[in-house]
């Protein structure tokens, strides 16, 4: 097995690793339910399958204030994968308070930041729990190495190797990546221009955050155009959101918790209809549901709009199977403020608006000008970085990111998966964070929040399932009268 000894850590990950707080940790914390399996299947199944990857024997250290990838010496991996039971009913309010728990347990940071609990107790069946710094890789890269580590069907020995060339390679839809501008690639390969960035890193740490508000400075650092340093400047000076009932002051506790299954031909049939992607169809349930929720607290939403910050994927499509390379981990995407129009109340006039701004978002440059930001900020001094960051991040309301999983059933040590979840950490003082999902033919919405802010996510997480009827039932009444009215007039 190959080793990662003493190789250094990029700028974003660098970035990733040093921007944990005591309210928000970068972890990304994932899920997945199955039917019941051996514990000791399923340890080889890591053994075998999990720790192909190089990146998970070792841990991020610094020595001389550069920031490396250290094979751990001591590793063990039962240090890091356990059996643990739930208490009580062991049912899923059991787990999502017991999740909810760890979600706000830091790492120790003397060996490699992951851990897997092995839940043996949950419904007749297990759910394992996996948690992965941020530092490690993004949510796509560890869709892929899932993938990976898992099977299609349950006839394979739980310790043997994973067939890279049976695994199924993930699809990402298309709306998720983002499209380089055949006329201008902005910042078309970080790690082959780490010099550019460092230049960028220098001038900021020598002029400050002020920096990034000077058009003619940014043309000068940047030297990519006009627009690039237009919508940098654009970014710098968008005012943050108001702090309201879905933003405020951070406690340490989280709360989590996820939907039932929903049938991914239920959202196809409506963007079928509507003319829309799938996505802008999630995004306006995800609208609605704050509405509800804002109007639920009392406060005024005619007109208004916030913001979420939505990752969006910036591999390469010949470098998305990571099982196929599994010394290549990491984060590679960038992230966009996606306005939500929360003073629209009507279904099909808010899913339409938001089509109509994702499309702005999709040929804007935000995604590589946010990538290009997080990798110059990892190589400034941390007493830098942060306030760089914070002034981007902190300008939106919540971060969610939509992964698409696998669409067939999958098997890991023989046993049938059900259900797979994940988590997304929050910067900054956000204190919402949601996630969505499809598996199996279905699509399941999740949500980690401060403990003060949502003290019942599940309330949240029905008004986004309840959305998608009232989308299928606006739908239908605007097909009625578009029937009626031509009938009134002759």
């Amino acid at each position: 097995m190959s080793t990662q000894t003493s190789k250094p850590l990029n700028g974003v990950d660098i970035a990733w690793l040093r921007m944990d707080s005591p309210t928000n940790l970068m972890i990304i914390n994932a899920m997945i339910v199955t039917d019941s399996m051996d514990f000791s299947d399923f340890r080889s199944t890591i053994l075998n399958r999990f720790l192909r990857f190089p990146r998970f024997m070792t841990r991020p250290v610094v020595r001389s204030g550069e920031y490396f990838w250290e094979q751990d010496p001591y590793f063990d991996v039962d240090n890091h994968v356990k059996k643990v039971a739930l208490p009580g009913a062991a049912d899923k309010k059991s787990l999502q308070q017991y999740i909810a728990d760890q979600v706000s347990n830091p790492f120790d940071m003397n060996k490699p930041l992951w851990q897997i609990q092995f839940v043996e107790n949950y419904q007749g069946g297990n759910a394992i729990i996996l948690r992965v710094h941020h530092c490690y890789a993004d949510g796509l890269a560890l869709i892929s190495v899932f993938n990976s580590i898992t099977d299609s069907s349950p006839n394979v020995a739980p310790f043997s190797q994973a067939s890279v060339a049976s695994n199924e390679p993930i699809e990402v839809e298309k709306d998720l990546n983002y499209e380089w501008p055949k006329y201008q690639k902005l910042i078309d390969s970080a790690v082959d221009k780490a010099d550019k960035y460092a230049n960028f890193a220098k001038k900021v740490s020598t002029d400050g955050v002020d920096l990034l508000r000077d058009k003619d400075a940014l043309r000068a650092v940047v030297g990519d155009g006009v627009r690039a340093a237009a919508e940098l400047a654009q970014l710098a000076t968008m005012p943050a959101d108001p702090k309201r009932v879905l933003k405020g002051r951070l406690g340490v506790r989280k709360t989590c918790a996820w939907s039932e299954p929903v049938s991914f031909d239920k959202f196809h049939g409506i963007a079928k209809v509507v003319g829309c992607k799938i996505n802008d169809l999630l995004l306006s349930c995800v609208a609605g549901a704050f509405r509800e929720e804002l109007i639920h607290a009392g406060e005024e939403v005619d007109g208004k709009k916030i913001h979420v910050t939505l990752p969006v994927n910036m591999r390469p499509e010949e470098k998305m199977d990571i099982g196929g390379s599994p010394e290549e981990l990491g984060n590679f995407f960038g992230t966009v403020f996606a306005p939500l129009p929360v003073g629209i109340e009507n279904p099909l006039e808010r899913v339409y608006k938001i089509k109509h701004d994702m499309i702005a978002l999709k040929q804007s440059l935000q995604p590589a000008l946010s990538y290009g930001i997080l990798y110059a900020a990892g190589l400034l001094p941390n007493s830098v970085q942060k306030p760089l960051l914070e002034s981007f991040g902190n300008k939106t309301t919540a971060v969610l990111s939509n992964v698409p999983g696998p669409r067939e059933s999958r098997y890991i040590a023989g046993s049938k998966i059900q259900e797979q979840m994940f988590w997304v950490p929050q910067t900054g003082d956000l204190g919402l964070g949601l996630s969505i999902i499809s598996y199996g033919g279905q699509i399941q919405f999740g949500l980690v929040g401060d403990a003060r802010l949502f003290p019942n996510p599940e309330r949240i997480v029905n008004r986004f399932v309840s959305q998608i009827e009232l989308h299928r039932t606006d739908i239908v009444a605007s097909y009625i009268e578009d029937l009626v009215q031509p009938t009134m007039a002759s």
